[in-house]
């Protein structure tokens, strides 16, 4: 019968991840197992304070979750029929479901794309994200971590010095700009007459500006402002309607949001049907939870799969990079 576990894990990064609402020099997660005599299932569990997640809350949640396990559960469905009816942390949600699919792929010796019905990719280009910091250290993070190789970097901004480090970074990498500003914009008007000085920048979008809670002036700002706008705190494990398609242009899916597999490719079906554009993405993570993300990744728009290469070192090495192009070692 199978058997689960829980284990913290540390992952010292590379550098200070400085994003506007916290600063870190460690990213600690959690690794779920589920196994069997012959068969071994892992997900991964990056939980989020922005999402009042913690390490507390996970363990507590694990314990209700072993609490209504049954050994005698082995099919998907009596699986979904025991997670759905637990109010679970969304990142825990995805690293027990994540294990379990695991497990049942080899169990029942199915691939995972058979099994979740889905098209993954082992092969595509990521983005790569820049901290917050001075303007001054711009040009040395780029060359010292060598990030002219990406096709397009992404930028974590404070809503403080915008254009300053915009233009800083654009001065030293001629690819594409993606900004991600983590609600720390207050003020549409603010936000758009900042961007004006920016218009001549190949940005491709403007990652959630404002606060979630700022639903009118989402409107507004999707109404007034020439660059594209993709929702991703506004965007959780709930159903995409037609909300996000009157404030967004798109919608930034991670599978530690969405609380699983199944929830996420529904998810990116909606967000398809209504003609938004999707960007899969993650937290800061192994290649355990990136490899999880690529088999999410067929047919999307855009990739932003970097939480591998913020880390110094990876334990599981299912996923490398090479020149800015993720590859996976095997499959998971």
């Amino acid at each position: 019968m199978p058997s689960w576990s829980i284990t913290k894990i540390d992952l010292p990064l590379n550098f200070e991840w400085k994003i506007s609402r916290n600063t870190s020099s460690i990213k600690s997660n959690f690794i779920v197992k589920v196994q069997d005599e012959d068969h071994e299932g892992i997900g991964e569990v990056a939980f989020n304070i922005r999402f009042g997640e913690s390490e507390e809350q996970i363990r507590d949640h694990f314990s209700l979750f072993m609490r209504n396990w049954s050994t005698s559960f082995y099919t998907l469905e009596e699986f979904n029929f025991c997670i759905n009816s637990l109010d679970l942390p969304s990142s825990l949600r995805f690293g027990i479901e994540s294990a379990w699919v695991h497990f049942s792929s080899k169990f029942f010796d199915i691939e995972m794309e058979q099994l979740l019905k889905i098209k993954g990719l082992g092969v595509l280009s990521t983005s790569f994200s820049l901290p917050i910091m001075e303007v001054g250290q711009i040009k040395s993070f780029i060359n010292e971590n060598n990030l002219k190789r990406f096709q397009s970097l992404k930028i974590k901004d404070n809503g403080t010095e915008t254009v300053d480090v915009i233009n800083e970074v654009h001065a030293h990498f001629k690819g594409k700009i993606r900004i991600d500003a983590n609600e720390s914009f207050s003020c549409p008007d603010y936000l758009m007459k900042t961007f004006e000085k920016l218009k001549e920048i190949p940005i491709e979008f403007i990652e959630q500006p404002l606060p979630a809670s700022m639903h009118d002036e989402y409107l507004y700002l999707k109404n007034n402002i020439n660059f594209k706008i993709l929702a991703d705190e506004s965007i959780t494990s709930g159903e995409v309607t037609s909300y996000y398609t009157e404030r967004f242009d798109g919608i930034n899916i991670k599978l530690m949001k969405s609380g699983g597999y199944f929830n996420a490719i529904k998810q990116i079906r909606q967000a398809k049907r209504l003609g938004l554009e999707i960007m899969i993405g993650c937290m800061i993570e192994s290649s355990l939870g990136i490899s999880s993300a690529m088999n999410l990744a067929y047919g999307l728009d855009y990739f932003d799969l970097d939480g591998i290469l913020i880390i110094q070192k990876d334990p599981f090495g299912l996923v490398h990079e090479n020149n800015g192009i993720l590859i996976k070692t095997e499959l998971h």
